[in-house]
């Protein structure tokens, strides 16, 4: 599914790590765990978009906007790609 907008918690992030690529190219992503009220998910953002992880951690609620989603073993997977928003909603500390 593509352009999904969706409202989650933060579970966990782990650090940026590169990728490269059954074509070569290399990316930059962040993965982690994501919650709402139907289940948990993964979550990946990838490349520039990681920049908007900036004061996001562990229990943020964040709402993510024009996400897309894959399934890949019966596992959902959240994206948050170069036309993706990270909206921080929770009280900043």
């Amino acid at each position: 599914m593509e352009k999904v907008d969706l409202k989650i918690r933060i579970v966990s992030l782990n650090e940026p790590r590169k990728v490269t690529t059954y074509t070569g190219l290399e990316h930059v992503l962040v993965d982690g765990e994501v919650e709402d009220e139907t289940g948990r998910a993964v979550i990946t953002v990838w490349d520039k978009a990681i920049e908007q992880l900036k004061g996001v951690g562990v229990n943020s609620i964040v709402e993510l906007q024009n996400c897309f989603i894959t399934s890949f073993r019966g596992t959902i997977h959240i994206n948050v790609g170069r036309d993706s928003q990270v909206i921080r909603t929770d009280p900043q500390e």
